[in-house]
């Protein structure tokens, strides 16, 4: 065959058709890259579990294997929340939910009963989702270790409201034992604010009868940008 070539051992798999101009930002990359090694990572988890006979021989061996398979499938969708991006992706209500129901099941001690209330005021723009969804994560953790650790019985609202303005605001309050004094800046609270700042934002932390974390955002640039030009005289 003339149009034949030699095999090779060393390809830039840029060369390759599908490699060539997808413009996938360096960001995406990492993220999906870290969760699929994550999940790799628990599948062969599970893997062992299942492997593990001579727990299987006792009742308490069972209850820890299945509550061991049990966490990490939780880990795998905590993961699929919040970075299996898909082009049509569920309403936020639902996707709070799942992903705060999962955290609390993740982290809850076994005889736990931790309630979760969801509601969602306007349309979060689409820009701050994501953001959203990862702060979600941190403050709702934050929650089951700190607010509810050693409670029995307890409850753990997430609120999120956007304005016609624009600003959303973001609210999880927990009804646990709270902090004494002026609480740490842990590396939650700190990977919160850090995200919170990418966007311009701000979180904050309060103790009252209950634990109040609030995130408090403001519209997204390109649609400030857009409304200002809109507002423009010399652009009508």
């Amino acid at each position: 065959m003339t149009d034949a070539r030699p095999a090779t051992t060393s390809r830039d798999p840029r060369d390759e058709p599908g490699w060539v101009g997808r413009g996938v930002p360096a960001g995406d990359c990492d993220f999906r890259q870290l969760r699929h090694h994550t999940k790799n990572v628990l599948q062969q988890i599970v893997l062992q579990i299942e492997h593990a006979r001579d727990l299987e021989a006792t009742v308490l061996g069972r209850r820890l294997l299945a509550d061991l398979q049990c966490r990490v499938v939780l880990s795998a969708q905590i993961s699929d929340a919040l970075f299996g991006i898909t082009c049509s992706p569920p309403p936020m209500s639902q996707r709070l939910r799942l992903l705060s129901d999962s955290t609390i099941r993740m982290l809850a001690d076994g005889i736990q009963v931790i309630r979760l209330d969801v509601a969602v005021a306007g349309d979060c723009p689409e820009p701050l989702q994501q953001l959203v969804l990862r702060i979600t994560h941190e403050f709702v953790g934050n929650a089951v270790k700190h607010g509810m650790h050693r409670r029995v019985v307890g409850t753990i609202s997430v609120r999120l409201a956007t304005g016609i303005d624009g600003r959303t605001a973001l609210v999880v309050t927990d009804d646990g034992w709270g902090f004494s004094g002026i609480p740490d800046a842990g590396e939650g609270l700190t990977v919160a604010g850090d995200l919170a700042a990418t966007a311009g934002g701000t979180i904050s932390l309060l103790r009252t009868q209950a634990t109040v974390a609030k995130l408090e955002l403001p519209p997204p640039r390109a649609q400030r940008g857009s409304r200002d030009r809109s507002c423009d005289p010399s652009r009508n």
